[in-house]
């Protein structure tokens, strides 16, 4: 998101959530984002006031994806977490997710009150 919070092109937002520059990682060198932790890349999560969102890596992955969102799990990778948004204002949670190699990855979203979504996020593969 751009200062002020507006959303740009390269902001990955569904529904409630929102992780900006996301989109602009498919392109991206990972050393960037890692902070020198290997296959670890961090980037915050934004959540609308009062949302409940679940995010979930498939099974097929999930030994090669995890989030890593946390603190009290010392942002351990996790196939899921569930973001809770403060009720009276947007709440950013700090972390991010666990990739070995440059892939394409399917993630599904799931809002309370909203269908599930699968979005596929490249980090640093191209092209998805």
């Amino acid at each position: 998101m751009q200062s002020g919070g507006l959303p740009t092109d390269d902001d990955l937002i569904v529904g409630s959530l929102s992780w900006p520059g996301l989109r602009s990682w498919a392109t991206a060198d990972p050393a960037g984002f890692n902070g020198g932790e290997r296959d670890s890349y961090k980037v915050g999560a934004l959540i609308k006031a009062g949302a409940v969102v679940t995010v979930a890596v498939p099974d097929s992955i999930k030994d090669k994806v995890g989030l890593k969102y946390g603190q009290g799990w010392a942002y351990e990778p996790a196939q899921s977490v569930t973001f809770h948004g403060c009720q009276d204002f947007d709440t950013a949670y700090v972390g991010g997710f666990y990739v070995v190699g440059h892939r394409c990855v399917p993630l599904d979203i799931t809002e309370r009150g909203k269908p599930p979504v699968r979005v596929t996020i490249s980090f640093f593969a191209g092209r998805c």
